[in-house]
């Protein structure tokens, strides 16, 4: 006779909740990936100053990424803690490809990674508050700024799509950059001051 303890399979099957939270953190680290891969292949670039060294690099970064993609806790800095990873993977590929001759000492490649993750978050910061900028734009203002800019139009092309004069469109456009500029830089500084 094998009795086995009815609590015991409760005790090894995970639960639907454990279940649950690792979908939902595993749709957060892939929603981070897919909004910062172009900001830390950038970060490479910076590093390594070669877009070929910059790739290889980037793809041994992604593969550690996802690896450690558990330790990333969701709603923390996912850039600073990719541009970690990446930083260390720009040391190993150095050490490895013993290219120190023709690329930066280590102290200055660690200066170079300091201030280009500082900027990275910093965009990250301004990115944010365009966003929130734009959504409070009228929707005539904000349908000319998609018009101009997702749509990638001319200024002429635009204004035809939106049956408007050229200078028309332009001088809207002008104000509505220098409103939004207003507007990021108010929230970044409210940000800095929190």
């Amino acid at each position: 006779m094998n009795e086995q303890d009815p609590n015991s399979a409760e005790k090894s099957a995970p639960t639907e909740s454990s279940s649950v939270e690792r979908d939902r953190r595993e749709e957060e680290f892939a929603r981070q990936f897919a909004q910062h891969q172009r900001l830390l292949f950038g970060y490479l670039v910076t590093l390594l100053g070669d877009p070929a060294a910059a790739e290889d690099v980037f793809q041994e970064t992604c593969v550690v990424l996802l690896r450690e993609r558990e330790k990333y806790q969701p709603g923390s800095k996912f850039v600073s803690w990719a541009t970690t990873i990446a930083y260390n993977q720009v040391r190993r590929y150095r050490r490895e490809k013993k290219q120190r001759s023709r690329m930066f000492g280590d102290d200055l490649l660690a200066q170079i990674a300091d201030e280009a993750s500082t900027r990275s978050d910093e965009l990250v910061a301004r990115r944010e508050a365009l966003t929130a900028c734009l959504s409070k734009l009228n929707d005539e203002d904000r349908r000319l700024v998609m018009v101009a800019y997702q749509e990638s139009a001319s200024l002429k092309s635009a204004a035809e799509k939106l049956d408007r004069p050229v200078n028309t469109v332009y001088k809207s456009l002008n104000r509505i950059r220098g409103n939004l500029y207003d507007c990021i830089q108010r929230a970044i500084s409210s940000e800095e001051h929190r």
